[in-house]
């Protein structure tokens, strides 16, 4: 299969078979938007889909290696609970508390 298709079975074709082309899958004005960026091109090479430098939800934009917020505003993403988790079994496994 050719980069460009693929690309079109993941997002067009994909909202067309839910019916919800009228509303994702393609960049048009009206739609929703929640979108990744690349640093390759997929067309070039499908493997630059594993590229992500940016994510955008609900109309905020995320770096993707951290999940910062960069824009509208710039925050740290909170730490989750579950690295506080990894923080005290890792303490317990070497004996300390």
């Amino acid at each position: 299969m050719k980069a460009h298709d693929a690309l079109r079975v993941s997002t067009i074709f994909g909202a067309e078979a839910l019916g919800l082309d009228k509303d994702l899958g393609s960049l048009e004005p009206g739609k929703l938007a929640d979108l990744v960026v690349l640093s390759g091109n997929p067309l070039a090479d499908i493997m630059n889909t594993n590229t992500v430098t940016q994510v955008m939800k609900n109309g905020r934009l995320y770096n993707a290696d951290t999940m910062a917020e960069v824009w509208p505003r710039q925050r740290e993403i909170p730490k989750p609970w579950w690295r506080e988790l990894e923080a005290v079994v890792a303490g317990d496994a070497h004996g300390e508390p």
